[in-house]
């Protein structure tokens, strides 16, 4: 984990003088089945506790004609919500003591099926018609609002059951792919971003295609992000990225 990243991208809530009072957390859903799903569950940290906002939680389910979640198991020891709410107390308890906030804990899986045919969620796909519902309901654009995209990045090398190491000449070419995969990370260009996730049928493991499908859906977005960073351990030639930026208002 690159706890750099993380205390950056935080720092930019501190230095606005801005903390929000609730945080829609879309996560990763590394142990789930499911290409989405949605718990109206708090979490419980050392730092204390966080309740989850049961009415965006109904108003929700009142736009999605199936179930949001069909195995909690799922939520267990997800890191990708856990590191979230306890980066969000610890920002809270030494900058905001004052505040309180909600959370919205939501898994988003691979979309295989889609990255595939190089092709996004259609419009009556269950993806598509659950990103629509997130971005609409009431107050999910209030200024007291907040969206986290909660993901890891590519995944390459023996640790991850690639053939291969993440030498230097492969740790070049995870680069250059996943700057073009970034380049085409906006709601205008969603159908690119599949295009390019195709080109490999994702074999470099990026691990946020439904969570950005959510919110490049749901809304008019595109990526603004810094440079990706790449941590690489040669103990076993494998790596991880990571990357930290804003999802901003499209033009179009």
């Amino acid at each position: 984990m690159n706890l750099g990243l993380y205390a950056e991208t935080y720092a930019l809530w501190r230095d606005a003088g801005w903390f929000p009072s609730r945080v829609i957390i879309l996560g990763v859903g590394h142990r789930s089945h499911d290409e989405f799903s949605c718990l109206p569950a708090g979490y419980k940290t050392p730092l204390g506790e966080v309740e989850a906002d049961q009415a965006f939680h109904t108003g929700l389910a009142s736009r999605c004609p199936f179930p949001l979640v069909r195995d909690t198991r799922a939520f267990q020891g997800e890191h990708s919500i856990e590191f979230v709410v306890v980066w969000l107390q610890a920002l809270r308890d030494l900058f905001f003591p004052s505040r309180s906030f909600t959370i919205l804990p939501v898994l988003c899986g691979s979309l295989q099926e889609n990255v595939e045919s190089g092709r996004p969620p259609s419009d009556a796909d269950p993806a598509a018609v659950f990103a629509k519902a997130l971005a609409s309901l009431p107050g999910a654009d209030d200024p007291d609002t907040a969206w986290v995209a909660s993901i890891d990045g590519c995944h390459v090398g023996p640790r991850f059951r690639h053939p291969f190491d993440a030498d230097e000449k492969v740790r070049q070419l995870v680069a250059s792919w996943e700057k073009h995969l970034w380049s085409v990370a906006s709601s205008d260009t969603l159908s690119d971003f599949f295009q390019h996730l195709s080109s490999n049928s994702n074999g470099f493991y990026f691990d946020g295609v439904g969570v950005l499908h959510a919110l490049l859906h749901g809304q008019k977005l595109k990526a603004e992000i810094q440079p990706t960073v790449q941590w690489h351990d040669p103990s076993d030639q494998s790596l991880v990225s990571f990357t930290r930026g804003l999802l901003i208002p499209s033009k179009s």
